[in-house]
């Protein structure tokens, strides 16, 4: 009898625990996801794609230098 108790107690917890999260999906907003469907109105050239590469790795450089500064700075 006390397993048939704990297989009943498990159903209910799994119950309750799917009620609270269906709950909770209707409040959270959904994440706007671009629409693939759409072809892009400007594709970038090969000189403008280089281009925007090396200006997001020297962000990333410039990025990671100043956090060893910050680093340093803080020891």
């Amino acid at each position: 009898m006390s397993s048939r108790w704990k297989l009943g107690s498990a159903w209910v917890a799994i119950g309750v625990a799917s009620g609270i999260l269906l709950g909770c999906s209707e409040t959270l907003p959904l994440a706007n996801l671009p629409d693939l469907t759409k072809l892009p109105e400007k594709v970038l050239s090969k000189d403008e794609q280089d281009k925007a590469m090396n200006q997001m790795i020297e962000k990333g450089q410039t990025s990671q230098a100043e956090a060893v500064k910050q680093i340093e700075k803080g020891k």
